[in-house]
């Protein structure tokens, strides 16, 4: 039983210090021990399609470790095209306190016009934890509307 509790007290610890090596410095404004991950890539499409000028581009990473729940935002960064075209930068930082090694994250985005979806990914894009690391270039799929 010993043994047991052991083992489990070294492997948080080892899931603890593999989080803790992809900290990134604290910014001044968080209290001294809080760290926080950066998650960086680029939001991209296929198509030969010029962007709408006042289309946004939103990246989130979401929990999905509950498959019978939503997924819950744990940060998001929202980019204005303003004429600029894809691929995108994002960077998106998360308070390392609120990653557990043992759950599953993805990032995901979007692309919408207004409140009208134009891309979206179809692929889930893991980040964090489980072998996944701190990067991801999303590749998005077009949605075409629907007949009316």
């Amino acid at each position: 039983m010993k043994r047991r509790t052991s083992l489990l007290m070294l492997s948080a610890a080892a899931g603890a210090s593999m989080l803790s090596a992809c900290a990134s410095s604290t910014p001044a404004s968080k209290p001294a021990g809080a760290a926080s991950l950066r998650l960086s890539g680029t939001v991209a499409y296929r198509e030969r399609i010029a962007l709408d000028p006042a289309a946004e581009v939103v990246v989130q990473l979401l929990d999905v470790s509950r498959m019978d729940a939503p997924s819950v935002t744990l940060a998001e960064q929202r980019i204005k095209a303003n004429g600029k075209q894809v691929p995108f930068a994002y960077e998106l930082q998360v308070d390392a306190a609120r990653i557990d090694p043992r759950m599953r994250y993805a990032v995901s985005a979007r692309i919408l016009r207004g409140e009208q979806l134009l891309f979206i990914n179809d692929t889930q894009y893991p980040v964090l934890t489980q072998g996944s690391g701190t990067t991801a270039n999303l590749v998005l799929v077009r949605v075409t509307p629907s007949p009316r």
